[in-house]
This record gives structure tokens, C-alpha cells and sequence, in this order.
């Protein structure tokens, strides 16, 4: 008759019980397993022993920790290194840039006066003493011949001063013979060797001179004297025919 599978199992389970029963009879099994538990107890007996000793070195070490020093001693120490001499750079001087010196204003050559057709040189007039008619010695410029003439001790274009200029009026060129036909603003250029200098009319005084030449000569004078800004002053004789009387045409730098 065969068996279940149930039955081969559980005769299996029962044959191994019998095998088990009969091996843990023997004295030698005994043996062997009071062995090893012995050798379990040292084992475990000596791992609580350390266990407790390094918690009470522990303890000891935390209470006196106050009171460890630890001292180190270097083998060797190295000698204290000399400092590196210091250096100072020297600063390279900057160079003064030499300022360009201001050239010094030149005198006008060339008079043009577009409104009345003039375009005339410029040349020096110098003064001279004369004795008037009460024995006064007085210093007068004389207009020059076939130009316009600069009193010396007036100024030049740039100089700031007063820049007088005279001429005939019905001899020797007749220059200024059309000078009372300016107008308020009409143009004034002097030309120096290297430029042009522009101005405007702003005034023109006709005053009588034959009969009363001494005030007429202390007028001349106020317009020839130094002024305090740059103007042009232009002198004649006037009328055309008997030249009685004295024109001044006075013109300032122009602004546009």
C-alpha cells in the first residue's frame, strides 16, 4: 500500500526527532555543549568587564579634567626671520609742461571801412610840440600824408585800450573825407600780419574847432586818451571846405 504524501512527511519529521533524541543522549554531546556555554559566559562576562572598567576611566577623567595640563615642547623652533629691509619707491617727477608765452599784440596794418569804399594802410604817427597862439606849447599828432596814421601811445587790436586813428580830410589823400557818412553800426575791420579785428559803429560826434581851439584840442585829447575797454577812434577835419570843425567816429568791438 503506498503512502500520502502527508504520512511520508510526518514519518520523515518523526525519524529525525528519534535521530535528535538519541544523538543528545550521548555523553560526548553533553560535553560539548557545557563547553560552549562556558565559553559563552567568559566571553560574555569579560565584555561587561571592560565595559564598566572604561566607564569608570570615563568618569575619572571627566572629574580631573580641570586639572590636566598639557604641555608641548616643540623639538625644534626656528629663529626669528630677519624683516626685509623696506623699500620706499621714489616717484618719477612729472615734467611742468612750460606754458606757450601770449605773443604780444601786434599793430594794425590795414584799415577797411566797407560802407564808404575805404580800404587803406596804417602807418605810425608820432606827436609833436607846437606853441598855440597864447604861447602855449601843446603836444598835437599830425594826420599823415596818403594813409591813416596810429598815435604811438595809443593801443592795438587785443590790447583792451583805445585805438586812435586819424587822417585828411580834403588834402593830401583825403582818407577820412567820407567819414561823417557812417552810420550806427556800420562795419570797422583792422587787419594785423597774421589776423582781422571786426567793430561797430556806436557813436559819431561832429564839434566846432576854428575859433575856439582850445577846446577843441581839450575834446581831441579826451577822445585820444587810454580807455578802459577796446574801442576804435577815428579823427578828422570837417566840412569838406573850410574844415572848421572836427569829427570822431567811435566804434566797438563786434559782437557777432
Amino acid at each position: 500500500m503506498r503512502l500520502s504524501h502527508w504520512d511520508e512527511l510526518r514519518v520523515a519529521f518523526w525519524g529525525l526527532v528519534d535521530m535528535v533524541r538519541r544523538v543528545l543522549n550521548r555523553p560526548v554531546v553533553y560535553k560539548a555543549l557545557g563547553t560552549l556555554l562556558l565559553s559563552a559566559g567568559m566571553i560574555l562576562g569579560c565584555s561587561l568587564s571592560g565595559r564598566l572598567a572604561r566607564e569608570a576611566i570615563d568618569s575619572q577623567i571627566a572629574q580631573r579634567l580641570d586639572y590636566l595640563v598639557i604641555i608641548s615642547t616643540p623639538v625644534f623652533e626656528l629663529p626669528p626671520a630677519t624683516p626685509l629691509p623696506t623699500f620706499t619707491p621714489v616717484p618719477t617727477p612729472v615734467p611742468t609742461a612750460t606754458p606757450t608765452p601770449t605773443p604780444p599784440p601786434l599793430p594794425a596794418t590795414r584799415l577797411s571801412i566797407p560802407a564808404i569804399g575805404l580800404n587803406i594802410h596804417i602807418v605810425e604817427a608820432f606827436p609833436t610840440t607846437v606853441t598855440s597862439w597864447t604861447g602855449q606849447q601843446k603836444l598835437v599828432w599830425k594826420p599823415v600824408s596818403y594813409a591813416v596814421g596810429h598815435y604811438s601811445t595809443s593801443g592795438y587790436p587785443t590790447e583792451g585800450a583805445n585805438i586812435v586813428l586819424a587822417g585828411h580830410n580834403n588834402t593830401k589823400g583825403a582818407v577820412f573825407q567820407r567819414l561823417s557818412e557812417l552810420r550806427i553800426g556800420d562795419e570797422v575791420i583792422l587787419y594785423t600780419m597774421d589776423d582781422e579785428f571786426h567793430y561797430r559803429v556806436h557813436e559819431k560826434i561832429i564839434f566846432p574847432y576854428l575859433g575856439v581851439e582850445e577846446q577843441g584840442d581839450a575834446k581831441l585829447q579826451f577822445y585820444a586818451a587810454p580807455k578802459s575797454s577796446e574801442i576804435v577812434t577815428l579823427i578828422s577835419c570837417w566840412p569838406y571846405a573850410t574844415n572848421a570843425e572836427r569829427i570822431v567816429v567811435i566804434a566797438a568791438p563786434s559782437s557777432d
